[in-house]
């Protein structure tokens, strides 16, 4: 186990010789099945890792029982026995629910809610929360009173957000595997700038905090980052098991490439800052790669979505309105335990946007609305069965770049030029998976995102596979 100095900046790195190695979680998961290592070796293995990088990394918010929560389902699962951890925004019995806020009191969750009984019923060991963004509305784990969550692979450098510590510990292997949600990026973000797998799934397709079910359009999605392709589809197929909605087509279990597709090569933002040439070169390429072996690219335009020119605004003004839906909601939940005037100063900015913009919200929402028939008749119209594009609009930025103190105008320019891609599918409620893609000028990951029609995870699976096959995924070890 290691933690590199140079003059430069700091590698952080939990990989070594004990019960875990460099086992996935579908390594973990079978080494615990053949009586090879047990489930407390591997918690108790995960645990050490997990405090040696917490202290230059800053991931984990809060730490279970000596041993974890112990896995909460069958032996038979894909995943018993697995180390893991959850988002500090989701209910999960002997944990403090804080989203990301030190305004929130930190009462421990006396059960479970439904996101979490889907993924403990995988067969995970929960071992501690993890640290995110206040309420997730950031892509980035900088905070006005606390440190910040930081990099493994340049702890100069941003561990992007929403789920921020999960990416972190995967990234670093103190953990095979971590739960995340995803509401405008936020696994597939911290994905792409640590070099992991992050599928965000149909709208729909996994369990969903009961809150957000009264939301006009429900942006967020749960699921998990992971080192390697199969272990992302291994949690797919075994949350499905465990609470499958029947509207959508069931994704199974993928298990390697598919049949050669038709594939719609992006490379424009839903933004005006467009994409950098650094984020787009390593796309290009992999789409010659991917001709290579059979696929067909085509090029499409954004124009192509028919996206209205309005769409940023209309988001960022449903951002607001999500924020004083997630603040009111956690409000009411601590009781005497919320302390507003705690809040970072980019969450209250959001909530004085949204009375500002109060007025244009049913405008907004039916605007908003309307993009998912876009996004589908895209497919059809332009025969093609996915989408290519870079995850991020611009490299891994430096921690202080998306510092909560900025002046709130310069913050969310910030915010946009780096994020604009990822919000489509939210909107959209499309699948879409980031995939490791190569390294920027400073050494810092970057992602290839995949994006399909509702109900295609096990395309985009089978794609990542084949990316994975092309370019093996690097570990921060090596």
């Amino acid at each position: 186990m290691t933690i590199e100095f140079t003059h430069e900046s700091t590698r952080v790195s939990a990989f070594t010789d004990d019960a875990l190695g460099t086992l996935d979680a579908t390594g973990v998961a079978a080494a615990i099945r053949s009586g090879e290592i047990g489930v407390a070796e591997a918690a108790g293995a995960a645990t050490a890792r997990m405090r040696t990088v917490d202290p230059a990394t800053r991931a984990v918010r809060w730490w279970a029982s000596p041993g974890g929560a112990g896995p909460q389902a069958d032996r038979d699962v894909a995943l018993y026995g697995v180390p893991s951890a959850i988002k500090e925004n989701t209910s999960f019995a002997g944990l403090p629910t804080t989203m990301g806020s030190i305004a929130l009191s930190d009462k421990v969750a006396g059960k479970s809610g439904p996101v979490a009984e889907q993924f403990a019923a995988t067969g995970v060991n929960v071992l501690a929360s993890t640290v995110m963004p206040e309420f997730g509305l950031t892509a980035s784990a900088e905070f006005a009173a606390r440190e910040p969550a930081r990099n493994p692979w340049n702890t100069d450098y941003s561990v992007g957000g929403s789920s921020s510590g999960a990416a972190a510990l995967v990234a670093s292997g103190a953990l095979p595997i971590a739960h995340g949600n995803d509401g405008g990026g936020s696994i597939r973000i911290p994905a792409a700038l640590n070099g992991l797998v992050g599928l965000k799934s149909t709208r729909g397709r996994m369990a969903g905090m009961p809150e957000l079910r009264l939301l006009p359009i429900n942006v967020v999605c749960e699921g998990v980052l992971t080192r390697t392709v199969r272990d992302s589809a291994h949690y797919v197929a075994e949350a499905e098991r465990a609470v499958r909605n029947l509207a959508l087509p069931p994704v199974g279990h993928v298990r390697g490439p598919g049949r050669r597709r038709r594939i719609g090569l992006i490379t424009e933002s839903v933004t005006d800052f467009g994409i950098a040439e650094e984020c787009l070169a390593p796309v290009r390429t992999l789409a010659e790669e991917l001709a290579a072996s059979g696929h067909e690219i085509v090029e499409l335009s954004m124009a192509d979505l028919r996206l209205d020119g309005g769409f940023v605004r209309d988001f960022l003004h449903y951002w607001g309105f999500l924020t004083a839906a997630e603040v009111g909601a956690a409000a009411a939940a601590s009781g005497r335990g919320f302390t507003p005037a705690e809040l970072d100063p980019v969450t209250r900015s959001l909530l004085r946007g949204a009375r500002r913009s109060a007025p244009s919200m049913p405008g907004a929402i039916r605007r908003l609305r309307a993009v998912t028939g876009n996004y589908e008749r895209m497919f059809v119209e332009q025969g093609v069965d996915a989408m290519l594009s870079p995850t991020m609009t611009r490299t891994t930025p430096r921690i202080g770049f998306l510092d909560p103190a900025l002046p709130f105008g310069e913050f969310m320019d910030r915010t946009i030029s780096m994020v604009g891609i990822t919000p489509l599918n939210n909107v959209s409620g499309g699948p879409a998976i980031s995939v490791p893609c190569g390294f920027d000028g400073a050494g810092m990951p970057l992602g290839a995102q995949f994006a399909g029609p509702a109900g295609m995870e096990s395309a985009l699976l089978e794609l990542a596979y084949e990316v994975e096959e092309l370019r093996p995924f690097a570990r921060i070890d090596r």
